[in-house]
């Protein structure tokens, strides 16, 4: 790795030379990327007990420390000008920057995670050695004979103490070791408080606050009640076709998010900065100043007369005083889930983001094809998923379903490529489409039967509900929830009313869609 290359006193004499082979090559490739990366740190477990070479823990140390201090990027001066005399001078006697702008310059982060991965693997092999594992001689496993260091030189890190602990588990105790919980059960004061503060609930997406004549901007009150809301730690998904509203329905949910003090980043592959921009503020002028003379499209063209321009500036101040600095923007150009992970990573560590829009997922006809094994939509929303709970994150994604799928009414995960693994990772999954006119007919074979739930004497009682056949409308299938009350369940999904020109979803009422397709 660097230039002073030993080990630090007594590893050498503490070890085999077996379990020590590779080691300064190891630690290095950690401690450039932390170089290259330092946002890197935080991503990681690391301690300074866990580097043995006299590189390893020098470098490790320094970076801790200056990281520690809040520096998010490495430079000379920086080091200069934070660490003592005594760390400076071994730092000089190590190459000085120009040591550390050469691994900078040959090391690829990308493979970070298989860097990390070797290094966690050889300390568990040093501590297994350490405890009395033998790791050097040969040992029958079955009908084979294997020494377990060359062995585990071939597995990641689980596989290493998975291996260990299926072995133990073969010897057999006559007990079952996957016992998760075990407590006498007592119904104490905690448990229901607990219950009062309701820490099962997320963050709810019901109201966005209130408008200028102080009446609520409802959301989506059902549907958020209906979900218990938006869980930390979980990824929530809506499919929908193309030009369906995706984009568009994420604004009424991220809009009820500020409402409630999240800071939210979106990330887009399908529309640019100034497109969100106008949906954002449409939408204020319709849900708060009850202005609907300025449509989306007429602010996009410029067409902007007096009197639209005094509610602009009127919305331009509600922003600045309640929700600028809490929503940030970054367009990309195409799927890439590197890029993608990396401005996430930074933009949670860094600037406190605990909410993520990643906008959109594309599922081609050529998806569905069986061959396909490792889908790119599978392995992506995985890794959103792990961002998540890593970061505790609200994660919110929107798919572009193929549109051969289109003319199918009850949509289902089935609409989804390989279905049974997104749905598995994902906390709730939303299905939208346009309704057809057929579906707002009585006299149709194809009629949803629309009904509104009326609050009887405590009780909720369906209500018929007649929608305007004029007006523009969606459908939102609820396919999973927590909560277990799915549309596939219940036969139940939701009409939306939709006014495109001003961004504006309405939870109007509920139906039972029929099942089929329509042409």
């Amino acid at each position: 790795m660097i230039n002073i290359s030993e080990f630090i006193t007594g590893v050498k004499e503490k070890y085999p030379a077996q379990l020590l082979k590779g080691r300064i090559e190891y630690e290095g490739n950690v401690i450039s990327c932390f170089f290259k990366d330092m946002l890197l740190l935080d991503d990681t477990t690391f301690e300074q007990k866990d580097f043995i070479t006299a590189d390893g823990l020098f470098y490790f140390s320094l970076l801790k420390n200056l990281r520690k201090k809040g520096f998010y990027s490495l430079d000379e001066i920086t080091i200069l000008s934070n660490m003592n005399e005594e760390v400076i001078e071994k730092f000089e006697d190590r190459g000085g920057w120009d040591t550390i702008q050469h691994q900078i310059d040959i090391i690829n982060t990308q493979n970070f995670d298989t860097y990390i991965d070797i290094l966690y693997r050889e300390n568990i092999m040093l501590n297994m050695y350490k405890d009395g594992f033998n790791l050097l001689q040969e040992i029958t496993v079955g009908d084979k004979k294997v020494i377990p260091l060359k062995l585990f030189r071939k597995m990641t890190a689980e596989e290493v103490t998975d291996w260990y602990e299926a072995r133990i588990s073969s010897y057999g105790t006559g007990y079952s070791s996957k016992i998760l919980e075990e407590e006498e059960i007592d119904f104490d004061d905690e448990f229901i408080e607990s219950c009062k503060d309701g820490e099962e609930n997320g963050v709810p997406f019901d109201i966005a606050g209130y408008d200028k004549n102080g009446e609520e901007m409802n959301c989506f009150p059902f549907l958020s009640r209906q979900i218990m809301g938006l869980l930390e730690g979980t990824l929530t998904m809506m499919g929908g076709f193309s030009s369906a509203g995706k984009s568009t329905w994420w604004i009424t949910i991220l809009m009820a998010l500020l409402h409630y003090d999240r800071k939210i980043l979106i990330i887009s592959n399908e529309e640019n900065i100034k497109k969100f921009k106008i949906k954002f503020m449409v939408w204020l002028l319709g849900k708060r100043n009850r202005y609907f003379k300025l449509t989306k499209k007429k602010m996009a063209s410029g067409d902007i007369n007096a009197e639209s321009r005094e509610q602009l500036t009127d919305v331009q101040k509600f922003w600045r005083e309640n929700y600028k600095g809490r929503v940030k923007f970054i367009s990309i150009n195409d799927a890439d889930m590197r890029v993608v992970k990396k401005k996430i990573r930074e933009n949670v560590l860094r600037y406190g983001y605990d909410t993520v829009l990643y906008d959109t997922f594309k599922i081609q006809e050529g998806d569905f094809s069986s061959a396909r094994q490792d889908l790119s939509l599978v392995r992506d929303s995985r890794e959103l998923d792990k961002l998540a709970k890593k970061y505790n994150l609200i994660m919110l994604a929107s798919v572009q379903l193929a549109e051969y799928m289109k003319g199918k009414l009850f949509l289902d995960a089935s609409c989804l490529s390989n279905a049974k693994q997104i749905k598995e990772i994902l906390e709730n999954l939303f299905l939208m489409r346009t309704v057809y006119a057929e579906e707002l007919d009585e006299k149709s074979k194809f009629y949803c039967r629309p009904f509104r739930l009326k609050k009887v004497n405590d009780k909720w009682i369906e209500e018929e509900y007649k929608p305007d056949p004029n007006a523009v409308w969606r459908m939102v299938f609820v396919e999973k929830t927590r909560n277990g009350n799915n549309s596939s369940d219940t036969g139940v999904a939701y009409l939306l009313k939709f006014s495109g020109d001003h961004c504006i979803f309405r939870e109007t009422c509920q139906c039972r869609p029929r099942h089929g397709e329509i042409k």
